[in-house]
């Protein structure tokens, strides 16, 4: 009777140290198995990657610009309102392209003008210089409009603004999208003939 209570208790014990070598080899690979620590997002040192860009679909030249505007850090005045510079600047005026806060900018005809350049789209006649049809598959005409309408206005002194047109092609079932200048109508003829030409430079 002694011997089989003592066969029992070594067979208990063996079992015992096989559960337990068990468990200890399970608790080994799931801690290898776990990934390292995210790194630590308090460093000054450490910057967010800007995702990669250079396999996507985009013309090359696109891809250019794109990296570029990556390296450009905006300076804090072009964020701000320039006329309250603690206020953050929420939208664009169409005719300077400055940011302006609520304060400092009213909605007119669909778009946004400054306190400044309110009262030139209210007291003048503007008309229609050119359109330029855009798409998403080529967007690098609309990208330079864009540039040569702030170029105009910062060297010249000659006010437009851009306004964005939609047309629905029933046939082929797509949106097509025209980017539409405004001027003065005595400036009318002098800028069609600077944009066009600017645009062909492109």
């Amino acid at each position: 009777m002694e011997n089989t209570a003592l066969i029992l208790i070594a067979v208990a014990l063996i079992l015992l140290v096989l559960v337990i070598g068990l468990l200890a080899v399970l608790i080994f690979k799931i801690v290898k198995n776990q990934p390292p620590p995210p790194p630590n997002n308090n460093s000054s040192d450490q910057q967010t990657p800007h995702p990669d860009i250079s396999k996507s679909e985009f013309h090359p030249e696109i891809l250019e610009r794109m990296k570029d505007m990556q390296k450009v850090k905006p300076k804090r005045a072009d964020l701000f309102c320039p006329h309250h510079t603690d206020e953050p600047g929420e939208t664009v005026c169409a005719i300077c392209d400055k940011m302006y806060c609520k304060a400092c900018i009213k909605p007119f005809k669909a778009m946004h003008f400054c306190k400044e350049h309110l009262p030139l789209i209210m007291k003048y006649d503007w008309e229609e210089v050119l359109t330029l049809k855009t798409s998403t598959q080529d967007p690098e005409r609309g990208v330079k409009l864009y540039e040569i309408k702030k170029e105009i206005f910062e060297k010249d002194d000659l006010p437009t603004y851009i306004e964005t047109h939609y047309k629905i092609n029933v046939d082929q079932d797509y949106i097509e999208t025209y980017l539409v200048v405004y001027a003065q109508k005595e400036n009318k003829e002098k800028l069609k003939e600077k944009i066009e030409l600017e645009l062909q430079k492109a």
